[in-house]
C-alpha cells in the first residue's frame, strides 16, 4: 500500500499539475464517483477550483489532512460519536464528516432511490414505490441489529490499542514478569466484560427500533454491505440484470443531491 508521502505525490502531480486547482479528498473510488455526480448536479462549476482524489482509507484520509491544511477531506461517520466527531473536527477543521453512514446510505432510502429511477424503470417495478419499500424492508431488523452491533464492537479494537494490546506483552524484557502479565491480562479482561458489553448491545438496539425506517437506513444500517446484499440483487430481480458497480454508478448519475450536501458546497466555498 502506498504511503501518505506517495499518496500526496501522485495527487499532486497526477490530479493537480501546475493548474491552480483545490483537492477535496475522500476514502475510496465510490467516494470519487459519488460526490463528483452529486458536485455535478449542486455545484455545476466546481471543477473549475476542484479536484476530487481518492486517499484509500478513512485513516489515510486524516493523516494527509493533517500535513496539507489547505486540502478538504471526507469520511463516512460509520462508528463514530457525536463526540468523536467533535474531536475529530477540531483537530481537522478542513474535515467534513458525512452525516449518513457511509456514501452508499444514500442510495438505499426507498423514497430516495425511487428518484433516481427513470420512468422506464419505475413502469417495471409491481406497485410502484411501496413495492421497492417492502423488498428493501424485508429484513430490515438484521440489518439494523447488524448495524448497531458494528458501532459496538469496531470502537473496541481503539480501546485495546490504547491498553497496549498487543505489543504491550511482546516485549522480551517482561517475558518473565509474571505480575506485569497478569495485571495485563486482566485489564484487557475487564475491558472486554462480556455482560457489559451484551448489556449496551441491547440498550443501543431497543433506542434504535423506536426510530423510522428512513432513520434505520441512513444511519445504523453499513450502506456498503446493504447495498451489495439487498439492494443490487432487489433491482437485479425488478429491473434486469446489472453488475453491482455499474448500477452504482448510474443510480449516482440520477440520484437527487442530498440535502445536507449544501454544508459541504459551503464549505467549499469557503475555503475558495
Amino acid at each position: 500500500m502506498a504511503s501518505i508521502s506517495e499518496i500526496i505525490k501522485r495527487i499532486e502531480e497526477q490530479k493537480i499539475g501546475n493548474r491552480p486547482k483545490q483537492v477535496l479528498l475522500v476514502e475510496g473510488s465510490d467516494d470519487v464517483q459519488a460526490v463528483s455526480a452529486f458536485l455535478d448536479k449542486g455545484k455545476p462549476d466546481w471543477e473549475n477550483n476542484w479536484i476530487v482524489a481518492e486517499a484509500q482509507s478513512k485513516k489515510n484520509v486524516l493523516a494527509i489532512l493533517q500535513k496539507k491544511t489547505g486540502w478538504l477531506g471526507i469520511v463516512d461517520r460509520d462508528e463514530w460519536t457525536a463526540e468523536i466527531i467533535s474531536d475529530r473536527l477540531q483537530e481537522h477543521p478542513n474535515l467534513w464528516v458525512l452525516p449518513r453512514f457511509c456514501i452508499e446510505n444514500y442510495m438505499i432510502v426507498p423514497d430516495e432511490l425511487w428518484e433516481a429511477f427513470p420512468s422506464k424503470q419505475r413502469e417495471k417495478v409491481a406497485d410502484g414505490l411501496s413495492g421497492l419499500e417492502n423488498g428493501i424492508i424485508t429484513d430490515l431488523d438484521k440489518w439494523v441489529a447488524h448495524g448497531v452491533l458494528w458501532k459496538i464492537v469496531n470502537p473496541l479494537w481503539e480501546g485495546l490499542r490504547s491498553l497496549g494490546f498487543k505489543e504491550k506483552l511482546l516485549d522480551p524484557e517482561i517475558a518473565l514478569d509474571e505480575r506485569k502479565i497478569r495485571e495485563t491480562f486482566e485489564e484487557w479482561h475487564d475491558f472486554l466484560e462480556p455482560d457489559q458489553l451484551w448489556k449496551d448491545f441491547q440498550a443501543r438496539l431497543d433506542e434504535v427500533s423506536m426510530l423510522d425506517i428512513q432513520e434505520k437506513l441512513k444511519h445504523w444500517v453499513h450502506g456498503k454491505m446493504f447495498y451489495k446484499k439487498v439492494i443490487n440483487p432487489l433491482l437485479d430481480k425488478l429491473l434486469g440484470l446489472k453488475s453491482a458497480q455499474n448500477r452504482k454508478k448510474s443510480i449516482f448519475r440520477t440520484l437527487p443531491v442530498p440535502n445536507e450536501f449544501t454544508e459541504l458546497f459551503d464549505k467549499m466555498k469557503s475555503w475558495e
